[in-house]
């Protein structure tokens, strides 16, 4: 990437999640004439503006782990879209109440913040082989995209823009929902803030596979040619080696770190605990630029 000056272009439509809540009472002091429920509750976060260039001058290659990192700042929104449904009903005299009548309204509520997005691209499993008669170098294209939430940078929620629900019937309003948007606001950037998600739009992965000429997780193979620019015939016997040679294997969601038997896993700025992965597993960090530190766990092979 830093030698070939590859620029991935992220679409805001790869960067998008959403999460649908559970329906849930809104208190209005009343226990049969004038209740409320939000439901339909979907809140979605997505990039601002339709795209960003990580382009070359933000790559760094890291050739302990032979990764190729590129980072970048993006301007993010979340929006929360949920419906209010008012019942109204009246207790008889054996005390159960009885809907008689509902009104329902839809709302929705506004942020702005900056989110972090980060591609680690890895050439793994690297290997040389006998094609043909020719020595082949051989490697599994890797490519994991992180996408993190900076919380405190997210604004106060605007409410309403969609309609309002500061609803009046029949002498009843409900006052509470505007906080109730702003909560679920507030409770959607803070989980997307304590955990990342992992993006792998299609996207981004046409764009990856573009630039890179092949597509992600499949297999390249190069040709090996002398100095002199004849082919690099196998040495006899190699061919035999090869197929009795047996490599270890890493854990689902580890590749390999180059031709080694280590496996490392890609985790961006959440400081992991490698630990869980068993025995032999350590924390590998490496700070990029003044302030950005990026993990990942290492496992040996098995």
């Amino acid at each position: 990437m830093t030698r070939n000056q590859v620029a991935i272009t992220v679409d805001k439509g790869d960067v998008k999640v959403a999460q649908r809540f559970p329906n849930e009472k809104i208190e209005t002091g009343n226990s049969c004439w004038g209740t409320a429920e939000a439901k339909n509750v979907v809140a979605t976060a997505l990039m601002l503006p339709a795209t960003v260039d990580l382009g070359p001058e933000g790559v760094v290659y890291i050739d302990e782990i032979q990764n190729s990192i590129a980072v970048g700042t993006v301007q993010h929104a979340v929006s929360v879209d949920l419906s209010v449904r008012v019942s109204f009903g009246s207790k008889f005299w054996f005390g159960n109440c009885v809907n008689i009548f509902r009104r329902t309204c839809s709302t929705n509520g506004y942020s702005e913040g900056t989110n972090k997005i980060s591609v680690n691209i890895a050439a793994s499993n690297v290997l040389t082989e006998c094609i043909g008669g020719q020595e082949h170098l051989t490697f599994k294209i890797d490519a994991k995209v992180i996408d993190e939430a900076d919380g405190g940078s997210y604004g106060k929620v605007i409410v309403g823009k969609k309609g309002g629900c500061n609803l009046k019937i029949l002498g009843i309003k409900i006052g509470s929902i505007n906080n109730k948007i702003q909560q679920y606001a507030t409770r959607y950037v803070q989980q997307s803030g304590n955990k990342f998600q992992e993006l792998r739009g299609s996207r981004l992965v046409a764009e990856l596979e573009k630039k890179l000429g092949v597509r992600l997780g499949s297999i390249v193979s190069l040709p090996l040619n002398n100095a002199d620019g004849t082919p690099r015939t196998c040495a006899q016997g190699r061919r035999k080696r090869a197929a009795n040679c047996v490599r270890k294997s890493c854990p689902s969601g580890f590749v390999r770190i180059g031709e080694t038997d280590t496996c490392q896993k890609y985790f961006g700025r959440t400081k992991p605990n490698c630990t869980k992965f068993g025995e032999g597993a350590n924390l590998y960090e490496r700070k990029i630029g003044s302030y950005l530190i990026l993990y990942w766990c290492h496992v040996p092979g098995v």
